[in-house]
């Protein structure tokens, strides 16, 4: 089963569903990608406002789909 990553910095996430985990920090979510089965990272608040991070995720990890959600609207 592949899991929901978000990565906030908020204590309480939106749409957290029951698949998904939280991570508080970027070294949080790259550890957590090399031990679990990732589908998709959702960046939300300050991390999907860093494009970098973005592009690193997506550089170094191409099977799984990087979402940002910037305000209401999540960009691929």
């Amino acid at each position: 089963m592949h899991q929901t990553m978000i990565v906030s910095s908020s204590a309480d996430p939106n749409n957290l569903t029951e698949d998904a985990i939280r991570v508080a920090t970027p070294l949080d979510a790259i550890r957590r990608l090399e031990e679990r089965q990732i589908g998709t990272v959702v960046l939300v608040g300050e991390y999907a406002r860093n494009g970098e991070l973005a592009d690193f995720l997506g550089k170094f990890y191409p099977s799984i789909r990087i979402e940002r959600e910037v305000g209401d609207v999540a960009a691929r």
